[in-house]
């Protein structure tokens, strides 16, 4: 029952998020034409929106099952190359308890790694995926870039992914490096660290210092500040900040599926890297 219940939480989370996206996307872009951004398809920007929503979780999906392991098991390899002359290779035994706050919180990296490299490469993907108009009506240039980015995140999200998905699978497999009694010699401390972990922080870091540059570029200084200027008023600097605020979390709602997925998938992907990582030399210390 425990186990069902875990789901809750993340699901309830998940639906509401990308309920929430739906809604509030139709409310700004429901009028804009949709020449505004995928030239091609008819309707509004909001068809456009859609269209890309409904094919995101299913590209995540066939990012896992593709790419999640191999990924993983390069990971592994690189590791081990770069540490193993001080380090040992070992697989330990996990707890079980991961409730429906962790489930959610593991979604929180990729959505930051993703809008950070939406808002830096959002230059590049405008007028390339995109088609801009040459003029837009006064009361769509403020809502203009926040679907962009939103977009632009949501396309960047898989390639986030392919490099995340692999740190889970280490994680979830009791994969860790452990520094050898021989280097203890030396004036250091001991160190043990997830081999999943240690890739994610790297990854994370990268996040923490582009998520507020870029989204300080786009929602406040583009708009504000390069011509032509949207209104500095309170309602507008609301709307950026509680969209610099809440774009991780509709993303995370998003990415929310595949996390589940991983999970009924764990059986499977530890046995393959266990397997892996004990040709590589790795210590199984479940037994012990």
């Amino acid at each position: 029952m425990r186990e069902k219940t875990r789901y809750f939480l993340p699901g309830i989370f998940s639906i509401a998020g990308i309920g929430i996206s739906l809604v509030f996307i139709y409310l700004v872009t429901y009028e804009i034409p949709s020449y505004t951004f995928i030239p091609f398809i008819e309707g509004s920007l909001f068809t456009d929106i859609v269209i890309v929503l409904a094919a995101a979780i299913p590209i995540l999906f066939i990012v896992y099952i593709i790419l999640g392991i191999p990924f993983a098991a390069l990971y592994l390899f690189g590791n081990r190359i770069m540490k193993a002359t001080a380090y040992d290779l070992r697989i330990e035994k996990l707890g079980k308890n991961f409730g429906g706050y962790r489930l959610i919180r593991r979604s929180v990296a990729p959505a930051l790694f993703s809008v950070s490299s939406a808002g830096l490469i959002l230059g590049l993907i405008e007028g390339f995926i995109f088609a801009t108009p040459p003029t837009l009506p006064i009361q769509y240039q403020f809502i203009f870039p926040l679907s962009l980015t939103l977009m632009a995140s949501l396309i960047i999200m898989p390639i986030a992914l392919i490099l995340f998905v692999p740190t889970w699978i280490l994680s979830d497999a009791g994969l860790v490096t452990q520094l050898k009694k021989g280097q203890l010699e030396i004036r250091q401390c001991p160190d043990t660290d997830g081999v999943g972990r240690w890739f994610s922080n790297s990854l994370g870091g990268f996040s923490l210092v582009a998520f507020p540059l870029s989204m300080f570029i786009v929602h406040f200084y583009t708009p504000f500040v390069t011509p032509p200027l949207v209104p500095i008023t309170i309602q507008n600097l609301l709307i950026s900040t509680l969209w610099t605020i809440g774009l991780p979390l509709l993303v995370m709602a998003f990415i929310i599926p595949l996390v589940v997925f991983h999970e009924r998938m764990r059986n499977r992907t530890d046995g393959l890297l266990q397997g892996y990582a004990k040709r590589l030399g790795a210590q199984d210390e479940r037994g012990r």
